[in-house]
């Protein structure tokens, strides 16, 4: 639910266009409020950022810290029935809005097609206009594919470059990094991953 509504302020409040872009549901009045406040305060503190702090995909690490203070905030404030937590999807495929389209579209089909989450590790140039229009622009060539932001799953699972899969099951996870096709990142994992079940079934298409 985090997710989900960081990646619709990302995309409606930012670049102006709708939530279905990117296939995100609708936000209460009240949710959308917040963030717009929560976006406001995100402005000030980039405003603050000295350029020389760019790191990996524009994002240093102050704002890092920022990103997973205002999806705190976001959880916060929803109702207590929503604030379980995000559970750890089967799997997450991390990508960069630097890849090039014609590579990067494939890749986001196919993450939309098995169900596995495409996530960014932060801003293009630390700027969330040019992060919206950029995905806005990738949902105009295909209006299934969406992001996610989430900085802490790439410190989880060290991922320094990308594209790289992990495929997660109790207690392990399988990291397959390289620019493999994603059918065949799962296929390497299902032959001989110790999440391998959790591959077979993403390949399956079980829930």
């Amino acid at each position: 639910m985090t997710r989900t509504l960081f990646r619709a302020l990302l995309v409606s409040a930012l670049a102006g266009c709708t939530l279905t872009a990117v296939a995100s549901p609708a936000v209460s009045p009240n949710d959308m409020a917040f963030m717009k406040q929560q976006q406001k305060e995100l402005e000030a503190f980039k405003a603050q950022l000295p350029r020389s702090l760019a790191g990996m995909d524009g994002l240093p690490l102050p704002q890092e810290e920022r990103v997973q203070a205002f999806a705190n905030s976001i959880r916060q404030s929803l109702p207590p029935a929503e604030q379980g937590g995000d559970k750890m999807p089967r799997a997450i495929y991390f990508v960069s809005l630097s890849i090039p389209t014609e590579g990067l579209l494939p890749m986001l089909a196919d993450a939309h097609r098995y169900g596995v989450p495409a996530t960014l590790r932060g801003l293009v140039d630390n700027d969330f206009r040019k992060t919206a229009s950029a995905i806005f622009n990738l949902s105009k060539q295909n209006k299934d594919i969406g992001v996610q932001i989430d900085p802490v799953l790439y410190q989880q699972f060290g991922i320094t470059a990308v594209p790289a899969l992990v495929v997660t099951c109790p207690g392990h996870h399988d990291v397959v990094r390289g620019s493999l096709p994603l059918k065949d990142a799962l296929e390497k994992v299902a032959t001989g991953g110790d999440c391998a079940q959790t591959a077979k079934a993403i390949l399956g298409g079980k829930s």
